[in-house]
């Protein structure tokens, strides 16, 4: 993430911190994931509607992800302008566990599941991101099943 993105997103998250909590870690994420089969379908009926001269592809709406000791935020991206647009959840770290981290081509990803609801949150961070925010996130929330 660069610096414009960065100080846009603590601009956002900043209002929304505790007195004394600090964010660990910032990063651009997806929240779902566009199949292959899914792509071959749009840029097929899309190539076929246009008579060939246009071909699509789908792809997944970026989040951002800032990280403190005891909250995570998600806000959705404004690709346009390189910021965030709204802010989309909060979770507290405690009660929170994950799954293990599951090493893809082009993405990394594991599962986050809020053990009071038992809901899930499935949260991919793309190969092309170039910071340790993954390795800080996977630190702050435990493994689902491990003894702390």
């Amino acid at each position: 993430m660069n610096a414009r993105r960065r100080k846009a997103l603590l601009k956002a998250v900043t209002p929304m911190l505790e007195p004394g909590e600090q964010i660990a870690a910032m990063s651009l994420v997806n929240l779902s994931e566009v199949s292959v089969k899914r792509n071959m379908a749009m840029g097929i009926a899309s190539a076929v509607l246009s008579g060939g001269t246009m071909i699509a592809a789908a792809a997944p709406q970026p989040m951002y992800l800032a990280v403190s000791g005891e909250r995570l935020f998600l806000f959705v991206a404004n690709q346009a302008f390189a910021k965030p647009d709204r802010h989309l959840a909060t979770f507290t770290l405690q009660g929170l566990k994950r799954t293990e981290i599951k090493n893809r081509v082009l993405k990394k990803s594991f599962d986050l599941v809020d053990e009071s609801t038992g809901s899930a949150l499935r949260i991919f961070f793309p190969a092309l991101v170039r910071n340790n925010s993954l390795d800080i996130v996977a630190g702050l929330v435990p493994v689902a099943g491990a003894t702390v």
